[in-house]
């Protein structure tokens, strides 16, 4: 059995410190671990989708990401936008909100996709996806390919923001009722139904095929905290 203290820290967590490192130096002390050698075990996994995965997430996590409008702010957006003559005040009202969130929520999917533009690995990562979901005889694999990938990079529920429950009415305090989206699970669903399990699963395979190959070129070097 393994030594799991002997183990070092979790390779996510050292590709995405290595990642943003600003000294690459290659150590010549062999017996010191570098940010350089976390940077060469990831080039040198056997899974290269692997590699490009971790690379795309590190990415991802490092970007600043376009917050969602609050409930409150939809509110006092609503108000700016003109009733739709004829309606009862009530009716009125609660078209107003549901114009609000629609523009809201189409707001953040330009603002995400802007985000998913700037990341550099991510046209490598979707290419990758596309061909894999091609060799699967799958319809429209590009289309799966995206839209499991930007689930895989943001799986929050975007009906509660992750919080598993909806809000009370007018305010930012979480009710007792489960979120209708999710049903309380604070995840989205997984888009596509069983060919998006198949692209998840092999995702998740990819990376810990690179994870493996990192542990095991990582393991002479140990890790001075």
């Amino acid at each position: 059995m393994r030594n799991e203290e002997a183990m070092p820290p979790d390779v996510t967590e050292a590709y995405t410190s290595a990642t943003h490192a600003s000294n690459l130096r290659v150590e010549i002390d062999a017996d010191r671990r570098s940010s350089a050698d976390v940077l060469m075990a990831a080039a040198w996994s056997p899974s290269r989708l692997g590699g490009a995965l971790l690379r795309l997430h590190s990415e991802f996590d490092g970007a600043q990401h376009p917050r969602r409008m609050t409930p409150a702010a939809i509110s006092a957006y609503a108000q700016t936008i003109a009733p739709v003559p004829g309606l009862a005040e009530k009716e009125a009202a609660l078209d107003q909100i549901t114009r609000a969130r629609v523009s809201a929520d189409e707001w953040h999917r330009h603002e995400v996709m802007l985000l998913l533009g700037r990341l550099k690995t991510l046209p490598e990562v979707r290419n990758q996806l596309t061909l894999r979901a091609q060799i699967w005889g799958v319809f429209q694999p590009e289309d799966v390919a995206v839209a499991v990938l930007i689930w895989w990079l943001d799986p929050i529920c975007k009906g509660c923001n992750g919080i598993k429950f909806e809000l009370i009415k007018e305010t930012p305090v979480k009710s007792t009722k489960p979120c209708k989206c999710c049903r309380g699970s604070g995840e989205a669903s997984l888009p596509y139904k069983e060919e998006g399990r198949r692209m998840a699963n092999y995702i998740d395979d990819c990376i810990q095929r690179a994870r493996d190959s990192m542990k095991n070129r990582l393991r002479k070097f140990p890790h001075h905290g």
